[in-house]
């Protein structure tokens, strides 16, 4: 890999982990344009690099959330451990650690029984995948949300919109997308519903990291250069966190339903590609 293709692909990760139109599938689609093989050690090792690098992204946007979690968690630790319990209608970032493990839940339990679609797609089942993806954000126009938000959510909720990031697991689904439309779907207004769909993006990635850590372990004999992998690296975490904020002018304005005619493209394309390659 040279440093122009780790570049694209950085590009790529970024630009397409939160613009809803799915990262997975277009790292599958342009990986293999660029006649990589998906099933290679060191383009699974690249990728999960690649993910670290927009998790960067969600560290820089949401510091404030996360610094806020973070004193929650150590003191929820405190507390129990002095009895007083984990206080959870008494400090808003505890209940929002445990939505935020609660939201979790259906995406681990996806991942576990569609692993093979997960890790081995086709490209005509991410171009179909891509146009469910268009299908949702499509909905989205229909949905204005409620006037739910972070402090008044609850467990019920975080659940509800769980189960969309469980369908985000596909290859081609976005997770960003399904999750903002299924926070829209569960009454959260707008802003709450990209903030808690960024927020669910930090398990997901350090779950899927510490899945695939152990194949980036054992690489066989296959390395990366330092060079593409730290361009890349930076490319995705730069472009990540310009993504972010574009996607959050986007909502607010309800125009998610633009991505889904570049979703219905892409998805074509995808399948077309399968069957000529």
């Amino acid at each position: 890999m040279n440093v122009i293709q780790s570049f694209i692909l950085g590009l790529i990760q970024g630009i397409s982990e939160f613009l809803p139109i799915s990262s997975s599938g277009h790292l599958s689609i342009v990986g293999q344009l660029m006649g990589f093989d998906p099933e290679a050690d060191n383009l699974l090792s690249f990728n999960i690099l690649l993910h670290v690098a927009t998790l960067a992204a969600v560290f820089i946007v949401y510091r404030k959330d996360i610094w806020e979690m973070v004193k929650a968690f150590f003191g929820m630790v405190k507390d129990l451990f002095t009895g007083k319990g984990l206080r959870l209608k008494e400090f808003m970032y505890r209940r929002l650690i445990v939505m935020l493990i609660v939201a979790t839940i259906p995406a681990t339990i996806a991942a576990f029984f569609l692993g093979d679609i997960i890790e081995n797609p086709a490209l005509w089942q991410i171009g179909i995948f891509l146009i469910i993806t268009a299908i949702l954000l499509f909905l989205s126009e229909k949905l204005s949300g409620g006037n739910t938000d972070i402090e008044k959510m609850s467990n019920k909720r975080a659940l509800g919109v769980g189960c969309f990031q469980a369908l985000g697991t596909l290859p081609g689904i976005s997770r960003s997308g399904s999750t903002i439309v299924g926070g829209l779907f569960c009454g959260l207004n707008k802003a709450t519903a990209v903030r808690f769909s960024f927020l669910m993006s930090i398990p997901a990635i350090l779950g899927a990291l510490v899945l695939d850590i152990k194949d980036m372990i054992t690489m066989p004999s296959q390395s990366l250069s330092v060079l593409p992998v730290v361009i890349g690296m930076i490319t995705a975490a730069v472009s990540g966190y310009f993504a972010i904020k574009f996607l959050l002018k986007l909502v607010e304005k309800s125009k998610l339903s633009y991505f889904s005619i570049y979703c219905v493209a892409a998805g074509i394309f995808a399948i077309i590609l399968n069957f000529t390659i």
